[in-house]
């Protein structure tokens, strides 16, 4: 999490919260930023990383890079170091390895010219970053938000004309017994929804069964067993829950709770899944905390504003 200036727009975006890359961009500047999962065992010193890096762009051809200076610097209580770069632009790259999220972090910061209001850019970018340490992680997709715990990671995302998708996950796996804990967030909304669904938008209960209902089964198995139906920042949601279970000589138990509405002033039909997976082998007990994951799915739900 980091601030930068209003005119700058996401332009590129790729990966999982584990590696992946940005570019922010306005009119006389832009930033890249990157990073890489490593292991505490096999983390690449960060000189090496950062002239990697540099090859990389001049061989994609980004022109000739060179290295006019380097620094050791800090960055987000990490030790890091600054590289001045001169190209066609006047670059400052910083590398460093966040030991919390287990991950090589790279800013490139790009200006015509390193007068005082790039440098206020740099520093405002820098002394805002948190690469790790959040209580709650803010979730934002175009006009939607919501909450979730710093420990689920952005597994899956998928952005498309009317669909736009984030799946979000968070592991815990033990040896011995042999066991896996995993619990899920599906985040998913249609656009253009009168369009798209004219028939039944504005009755969930059919859009669920004839258009929805069939790719989510075909994720997780599930059945839903029961529904309610409550108020969402003035929007009628429609609430789920089931049970699934699978699996022959390794079975998994799974509890799950969906949230779906319309949103009238976006046209915008929302779904939330969370999900919660027990997988042991027979004949270990699979056990959930129903009471834990209900408590959870509320917290979630509740944080999330589509407009």
């Amino acid at each position: 999490m980091f601030d930068v200036p209003s005119d700058m727009y996401l332009s590129v975006e790729g990966g999982t919260a584990r590696s992946g890359y940005m570019r922010l961009e306005a009119e006389r500047y832009f930033l890249d930023v990157k990073w890489e999962g490593q292991r505490p065992d096999k983390v690449k010193p960060v000189e090496e990383v950062i002239l990697s890096l540099i090859k990389q762009l001049e061989k994609d051809g980004q022109g000739k890079l060179t290295v006019q200076g380097k620094r050791p610097t800090r960055v987000f209580e990490h030790d890091a170091l600054l590289y001045n770069i001169k190209s066609g632009l006047e670059e400052r790259m910083y590398v460093w390895y966040c030991e919390e999220s287990l991950r090589v972090v790279i800013f490139r910061f790009a200006f015509m010219s390193l007068d005082n209001a790039a440098r206020a850019i740099i520093r405002r970018g820098l002394t805002s970053l948190k690469c790790h340490g959040e209580e709650i992680n803010y979730w934002t997709v175009l006009e939607s938000s919501f909450k979730a715990p710093p420990s689920f990671l952005l597994s899956e995302r998928k952005m498309m004309v009317g669909r736009t998708y984030l799946l979000l996950s968070e592991e815990e796996i033990k040896p011995f017994p042999p066991a896996e804990r995993r619990r899920e967030i599906l985040f998913e909304y249609f656009t253009m929804a009168n369009v798209r669904y004219e028939e039944n938008y504005k009755d969930l209960d059919k859009w669920m069964e004839k258009s929805y209902q069939k790719g989510l089964k075909k994720r997780y198995g599930l059945k839903f067993q029961s529904s309610d139906t409550k108020k969402l920042n003035n929007h009628e949601v429609i609430t789920r829950k089931g049970k699934g279970g699978k699996g022959l000589l390794t079975r998994r138990s799974s509890v799950y709770t969906n949230a779906s509405w319309y949103c009238d002033d976006l046209n915008t039909i929302y779904s939330v899944t969370l999900s919660e997976h027990v997988t042991k082998p027979l004949p270990m007990k699979r056990q959930i905390d129903q009471e834990a994951f209900e408590s959870f799915a509320e917290e979630v739900i509740s944080s999330i504003r589509c407009h």
